[in-house]
């Protein structure tokens, strides 16, 4: 079991230390000091001041974000990526199929791979060179 991220041993210790430090009759006295004075903090106006202040701040990236638009331009620059990746993707796609088809050759009728180039003839070396 945790309070305020301390277990039952480390609180044990603390008041223990807080017996030795100040005896069992003036701890009480002491206590109710101590909460009295957390009180007297938690409703001055500069304590108000500095929660408010807080607030404000974490409400700041939020704000900026909404008067910068900032979800609606990342929503349309994510559908316009796909757009264009799904359209690159089609060209890509049409060009390889392209390439790999057999061209037919008009005038002669035969048919040439264009994804391929052609190797040049080999001509024979005459013996003597």
């Amino acid at each position: 079991m945790k309070i305020f991220n301390f277990g039952i041993g480390e609180i044990l210790f603390i008041l223990l230390l807080v017996v030795i430090i100040f005896g069992p009759k003036s701890m009480v006295k002491t206590a109710r000091e101590a909460g009295a004075f957390f009180k007297k903090i938690t409703q001055s106006p500069y304590w108000k001041e500095v929660w408010a202040t807080r607030r404000e701040l974490e409400e700041i990236p939020r704000m900026i974000a909404r008067e910068a638009q900032i979800d609606e331009t990342l929503r349309e620059m994510n559908r316009e990526t796909r757009d264009l990746s799904s359209s690159v993707t089609g060209a890509v796609s049409d060009f390889i199929r392209e390439a790999e088809q057999p061209a037919h050759d008009p005038k002669t009728g035969a048919v040439s791979w264009e994804g391929k180039p052609e190797e040049p003839p080999v001509t024979p070396k005459p013996d003597g060179i």
